[in-house]
């Protein structure tokens, strides 16, 4: 059976080393000159930086999962640290009654805090972290940041995004610790995790897709080349797989600048080093600085009282975090219609299933698709369709 892959970022990549490890013989496309999609390392001046703060941790997935990132890549500890800066004060993110202390607006929030609901208002992204944090800290920290970031207001979006990212707990510690559990950055860089799970594999850079013809089972690429498929596994955007033929679904994203500055830190609280601080007010173009010196854990040359960061600003024509709102849920399930009728296609990974992933995750969720690939074919359409939403799981993994 040849089986092509498009796209060689996370989910490519691990599909491919999944299925070779079974004795499947993969072709990879990919459009960029090298691997890695949006977790691809850089360098400048002698520092390596990626699109924004990537590390390798345990999010929502099995210790399987970290045993096999484990085995793809040699790693470091570390740990992802986080401030925000408003109000022209560096303060505590997530936030919390001590950020509320250092705004001097604690007799307000502690008000607040006192009145809140015992269950949650699930309606709606807005209302859902009003009644976990009280409207003070809602309007400082995530009012201005979600219509900065996403570009729409917040009660638009689900309640679902701030659930999934942790937004609005703890709300009485000084937290500032990304994750709790295996938390770590490669020993080297991220290029060496795809170095990894591509060894011996084949891999065709510098191919853009145009579109798939599904009938004839064959790739048609923007140089007017032809490829043939027994089985396709796309980890391109879904609405790209099918032309955009239920119109696109809405992405936000931001775009990197980098810069060496001449100091060992960008900021820092309570003295310790900060890795992001955010930018919740309007007024400043970035949403987040990224400090990489702060978890890479490198201390050789070029780190000698300097360190790379990136102003991250937002564009939403950059595919990074899917919508979360009932009008971009309604257009992924018409395109996972789309792709259940089609037995000789998976569709797969963060484009592939618009969903927001981490590398755990990715890994996870390659766990549960690859059980499907010999049997994709003998499902009908509504068996497919009960495939997918199992392989892609919900938002806690």
């Amino acid at each position: 059976m040849k089986i092509i892959i498009i796209g060689t970022g996370v989910a490519g990549s691990v599909m491919a080393d999944m299925l070779a490890e079974k004795g499947h013989k993969i072709t990879l496309i990919e459009k960029d000159s090298r691997p890695g999609g949006m977790c691809k390392s850089y360098y400048k001046g002698g520092f390596t930086y990626e699109y924004g703060p990537h590390i390798l941790a345990t999010h929502n997935c099995s210790k399987k999962s970290e045993n096999y990132i484990k085995s793809k890549i040699e790693t470091i500890p570390t740990q992802l640290t986080s401030g925000s800066f408003l109000k022209k004060t560096l303060t505590y993110f997530p936030p919390s009654i001590y950020s509320a202390k250092k705004l001097n607006i604690l007799s307000v929030v502690k008000k607040e805090l006192r009145n809140l609901p015992k269950i949650p208002d699930e309606t709606n992204f807005e209302k859902y972290l009003i009644s976990k944090v009280g409207n003070s800290l809602y309007k400082l920290f995530f009012y201005s940041f979600t219509k900065k970031f996403w570009n729409v207001e917040p009660k638009k979006l689900s309640a679902d995004w701030a659930k999934m990212r942790h937004l609005g707990e703890d709300i009485k510690t000084k937290k500032m610790f990304f994750n709790n559990k295996w938390c770590s950055y490669p020993k080297k860089d991220w290029n060496e995790l795809f170095k990894n799970l591509l060894k011996n594999q084949h891999v065709i850079y510098d191919v853009e897709v145009r579109m798939v013809d599904f009938k004839n089972k064959k790739i048609l690429l923007k140089d007017g080349h032809k490829m043939e498929y027994d089985f396709l596994i796309s980890t391109m955007p879904i609405d790209k797989l099918f032309n955009f033929m239920k119109k696109k679904l809405d992405y936000a994203g931001y775009r990197v600048e980098p810069k060496i500055i001449n100091r060992k830190h960008f900021a820092k609280l309570d003295n310790i080093p900060l890795s992001m601080v955010y930018y919740p007010e309007k007024d400043t173009s970035q949403c987040r600085v990224s400090d990489y010196g702060t978890f890479q854990k490198k201390n050789e040359f070029p780190y000698n009282n300097r360190t790379i960061v990136t102003y991250e600003i937002p564009d939403n024509s950059i595919r990074l975090y899917p919508f979360v709102d009932k009008k971009n849920d309604q257009k992924f399930q018409d395109y996972l219609n789309l792709a259940a009728k089609e037995k000789n296609v998976m569709s797969f990974g963060r484009l592939g299933l618009y969903k927001y992933l981490t590398t755990d995750t990715t890994v996870e969720m390659a766990f549960r698709a690859v059980d499907f690939l010999n049997k994709w074919k003998k499902l009908d359409v509504k068996g497919r369709l009960n495939a997918y939403k199992y392989i892609r799981g919900d938002w806690n993994n």
